[in-house]
C-alpha cells in the first residue's frame, strides 16, 4: 500500500506518493533558501511551481492520477538547480545567456500557435514570441499587409491557423519562447 499526498502547486491540486511529495518539498525548500534575499522571490516561486505543475500534468491522464516519486525526479531534474546569481549576473550584463544549465536540455525553439493573450488564433503570438518582438508590431503590420493587399494577407492568415500547430504543452510553450521550461529561466525572466 502507497501513501498518497495531495499538494497545491500555484492554484492546481496534484496527488503525489509520499516520497515524490518529499523530493519535491525538498526542492522547492532549497528553491526558497536560494532567493532568500531575493525582491522578487514571491513571484519567481509562483512561476516555479506553476511550470512544475505543468510538467506533473503531462504524467497524468484519465486512469492515471497520482504522480509517482520517479516522475517527481523527473521532473526535478527537468527543473534543474535553482541559482539565484544567475539571475542577478544575467541583471547586470544586460542580459542572459540562451544556454541552458547543464543537464537540463530545452527543445529547440519552434513556431507555435499561442493562444493565450490572443486576438483570433495565437498566429501573431507565436510569430512575436519565435521572432522575439512584441505582437502589437505584427498585428500593425498585419492590417497593413491585408490593406494593401486587397485580403490576400487574411488568406495567408488563415492558412497559417491550420499548418501552425498549437502550444498546448509546457515544453512547446518553452519551444516557442513563451514559457520557462526550467528554473533557470523562472529566476532568469524575474
Amino acid at each position: 500500500m502507497q501513501k498518497v499526498i495531495s499538494i497545491n502547486l500555484n492554484g492546481n491540486a496534484y496527488q503525489l506518493d509520499e516520497s515524490g511529495y518529499e523530493a519535491l518539498r525538498e526542492y522547492l525548500a532549497r528553491a526558497e533558501a536560494e532567493l532568500e534575499g531575493n525582491p522578487d522571490r514571491t513571484e519567481i516561486m509562483a512561476d516555479l511551481e506553476q511550470a512544475i505543475a505543468d510538467k506533473c500534468r503531462k504524467f497524468l491522464g484519465p486512469h492515471k492520477s497520482v504522480v509517482l516519486a520517479g516522475e517527481v525526479e523527473e521532473i526535478v531534474k527537468e527543473m534543474g538547480p535553482i541559482d539565484a546569481a544567475a539571475g542577478d549576473e544575467a541583471e547586470e550584463s544586460g542580459g542572459g545567456t540562451d544556454k541552458p544549465p547543464a543537464g537540463a536540455a530545452r527543445p529547440p525553439k519552434r513556431l507555435y500557435r499561442i493562444l493565450d493573450g490572443a486576438m483570433v488564433a495565437g498566429v501573431c503570438n507565436g510569430l512575436a514570441a519565435y521572432l522575439g518582438i512584441d505582437a502589437a508590431f505584427l498585428r500593425v503590420g498585419f492590417v497593413l499587409a491585408a490593406l494593401l493587399t486587397k485580403g490576400a494577407a487574411i488568406m495567408a492568415y488563415v492558412v497559417m491557423m491550420f499548418i501552425i500547430p498549437e502550444a498546448n504543452t509546457p515544453e512547446r510553450r518553452a519551444a516557442a519562447g513563451e514559457a520557462p521550461f526550467n528554473a533557470k529561466d523562472v529566476v532568469d525572466r524575474a
